[in-house]
Parts: structure tokens; sequence; C-alpha cells
């Protein structure tokens, strides 16, 4: 056995302590590198919870506007003020929507749950269904209603429709209580014969309802 201050012992004591600080500096060369990994890994989690919270930020406030917006305009389309006639009614809203078999109160209904299909607008020959008129009515459209045993109305009525080039209706009705029935998205106006002011009618309150789809006359 070597004596302890032997040159041996000296050297294997130099290897083993030589060993020992190359072990702890490889250790503490790891442990930076696993404190670093860690560090860069929380970093990553926090910025992409960042951009998930900035996402669902403007997420939600993109939500919110556009719920705000569209609450909005059906607001201001209905109680949006405006130009108005001289005794024209405004009967009690009825709603919207689309359903199958309506049925409406009044042979001229000026709102309420409707059919699905819009019709087209142009002079009709025979009576337009109530239910289909209440949705041209949703998209702005005037519908003139005269009495049935009267074509001559829905003549002179045609010409007035003829100087527009959208959203105007004519039709026949059955069992009208005056000749003439002209109505928009929640307005109405009763008349004896085919005058001037029916022209006006149309220009005060065409294309001012909920919606604003096209529908040219043919």
């Amino acid at each position: 056995m070597p004596h302890p201050q032997g040159k041996k012992a000296k050297l294997a004591k130099q290897r083993r302590a030589s060993l020992r600080r190359s072990s702890s500096a490889d250790d503490r060369e790891a442990r930076a590198e696993r404190q670093s990994a860690t560090a860069r890994h929380r970093q990553q989690i926090r910025q992409k919870r960042r951009r998930s919270a900035r996402i669902k930020g403007l997420a939600t406030t993109a939500v919110v506007a556009l719920i705000v917006a569209s609450v909005g305009y059906v607001v201001w389309t209905e109680v949006r003020p405006g130009p108005e006639l001289a005794g024209v009614e405004r009967p009690a809203y009825q709603g919207r929507g689309h359903i199958t078999g309506a049925s409406y109160a009044s042979s001229t209904p000026t709102s309420g749950a409707h059919d699905s299909r819009a019709p087209s607008c142009r002079v009709y020959p025979t009576p337009l269904e109530p239910s289909a008129a209440v949705h041209a009515l949703e998209h702005g459209t005037v519908v003139l209603w005269f009495d049935a045993s009267r074509p001559e109305l829905g003549a002179d009525l045609g010409t007035i429709a003829g100087g527009w080039d959208s959203h105007v209706i004519v039709s026949p009705a059955i069992g009208l209580n005056d000749p003439i029935v002209a109505t928009a998205w929640h307005r109405l106006k009763s008349y004896d014969s085919v005058v001037p002011e029916i022209d006006e009618f149309i220009r005060t309150y065409r294309r001012r309802g909920p919606e604003d789809v096209s529908c040219d006359l043919t």
C-alpha cells in the first residue's frame, strides 16, 4: 500500500480531484442547460397563452360588434325616423320569420311570419298570396292591392308601377274594404281611386323594409 504522502498517492488524489471538478462542471452545465430549456418552455407556454388570449379577445370583440350591429340595424329599420305621409297607418307589428301555411287577420298584412319564397316584382293578373306579399314587404317592396272586381284600377296602378325600376308589386285582391290599399313594411294606406299620392307612397316607403333585397320590376 503506497504511503499517503507518496508520489503515487498524490497523483491519485489529484486525479480524483480533477474528476470531481470535471463532474461538477458537467453537472453545472447540465443543470444550466435544463434550467435554460425549462425557461424557454415556460416562455413558449406564456407566449401561446397570450396569443390565445388575444385571439379570443379579438373574436369576442368581433362577435359582440356583429351582434350590436345586427340589433342596431333591426331597431333602426323598425323605429328609425324618416319621411311619413299623412294618414298612413302603422298596423300592429306581427314580427317576421319563415313558416309554412301563414295566416293573417287582414287581407293586406304588413308584417308577420311568411313564406320563405319571395315573389318577383311585377303586375299580377291573379291575387298574390298574402304570405308571399309579406316577404316582398320585408325586402322593401311596396305592394299595391286593388279590388279584383275593378280591373281598370290594376291597369292604372300598373302604369304607376312602370315608372319605377324595382321594388313595386301590383296585385288584385278579393274582399278589400277599399278600392286600393297601398302597403309597405309596417305601413298601410287606403285610397278610393288612383291618385298621384300613390306614387308618393312608393317614393316614401319603397326600400324601407328590414332587408334590402333586389327585386327588379318585370
